[in-house]
């Protein structure tokens, strides 16, 4: 919707990977205010050990939100809205630029599987933004596991931070640079995967409710 605003507005060329940026970083914005709580819920329920603190999704949502109150639930939004834009500015930026690329290295007639095209680049946009701002991502993490302290103790030193800045001081003093990429490998694979389908099988509906259309509109 907003790469058609820019597009009726003529404002600048809506193919242009600047405007793929803008507008896919303020998209996912729009979409992280959405569905924050629930990233809040899922990370809680993926960090608490033994024996658990929530026993199910209602009791969590109960029990968060007597102890900790309403805010509890965008615990973390500042660095995942920092994250958010670059991350998906980069994705929609990175893919439509590596379809270029794909273009220029691939022979004509290698350029008829479209399908592995879109697979290719939309896994390879996901691998460099998520590594691109995957600091940012642990810090989201971080935070959104504090005042949780209690759940966490069988995982041996719990750390409590103040925000992001403090988040981010205490991990560069005792766990240095390394501390920023921990768990990078499994997110990297993560982030291939589903950002190569998300791109795959949205190239593939679009392309199919296209020609659906056109067989419509047909006499």
């Amino acid at each position: 919707m907003l790469t058609e605003l820019v597009h009726r507005a003529s404002v600048h060329d809506a193919r242009d990977s600047s405007v793929h940026f803008v507008c896919g970083g303020l998209s996912a914005c729009v979409a992280t205010l959405a569905v924050h709580p629930v990233d809040v819920l899922r990370t809680r329920f993926a960090a608490q050990g033994e024996p658990r603190v929530y026993k199910t999704l209602r009791d969590a949502v109960a029990t968060m939100y007597r102890t900790e109150g309403p805010l509890v639930f965008y615990k973390g939004l500042t660095p995942t809205l920092i994250a958010i834009f670059p991350y998906a500015g980069f994705q929609f930026s990175f893919y439509n630029s590596l379809k270029h690329m794909y273009e220029w290295v691939t022979p004509a007639e290698g350029r008829k599987n479209e399908n592995l095209k879109n697979l290719l680049c939309g896994s390879g946009a996901g691998v460099i933004s998520k590594t691109l701002t995957y600091p940012l991502d642990l810090f989201k993490k971080r935070l959104q596991v504090g005042g949780f302290e209690q759940a966490r103790v069988t995982f041996g030193q719990v750390r409590s931070y103040q925000g992001l800045l403090d988040c981010a001081r205490q991990v560069l003093r005792e766990e240095g640079v390394p501390g920023f990429f921990k768990g990078l490998s499994p997110s990297l694979l993560k982030a291939a995967l589903s950002t190569g389908f998300v791109f795959f099988w949205y190239e593939f509906f679009c392309n199919l409710f296209h020609h659906m259309k056109k067989a419509d509109s047909e006499p």
